[in-house]
């Protein structure tokens, strides 16, 4: 019988021209993680040449871990809450063959209107609009005059 190890990390390519995907790592890095999360833009150099064959690099969510294991969309976020030491238990909720597939139908639904998403979360890092028509204020959070 052969025991599955526990991977030492997780590597996420996730694409950081995404303001959601952004905030989703930042929440990711800001959790206490029981597996080291490790971040890389799908858009590096290199990266499609390193996945060649391997990973479908592009606008999935795309987890490897350091056995070569890999997660795309649906099961890479599951995955991602597995390594988190306060949502270990809601991402095995989300594995049970009931809740499969509304995890996998809200991943895609979110994951399908990200860049609408984005478009109102803004790159609130610079602190600019986070609404094109300035109604809801800046991303620090001030309303305008």
């Amino acid at each position: 019988m052969r025991v599955a190890l526990a991977p030492a990390w997780l590597t996420v390519l996730y694409d950081e021209d995404c303001a959601l995907c952004r905030r989703c790592r930042v929440w990711i890095e800001g959790q206490e993680q029981l597996i080291p999360v490790r971040f890389v833009s799908s858009q590096t150099p290199g990266i499609r040449e390193w996945a060649d064959g391997l990973l479908p690099v592009g606008d999935e969510l795309v987890v490897v871990d350091n056995q070569g294991q890999v997660w795309v969309g649906p099961d890479a976020f599951i995955t991602c809450l597995w390594a988190l030491r306060r949502y270990r238990k809601i991402a095995s909720h989300l594995q049970r063959p009931g809740m499969k597939g509304v995890a996998k139908a809200t991943f895609h639904q979110l994951s399908g209107a990200r860049g609408a998403i984005s478009r109102v979360l803004g790159d609130n890092e610079a602190g600019e609009e986070i609404c094109d028509d300035g109604s809801c204020g800046t991303a620090a959070g001030t309303p305008h005059s």
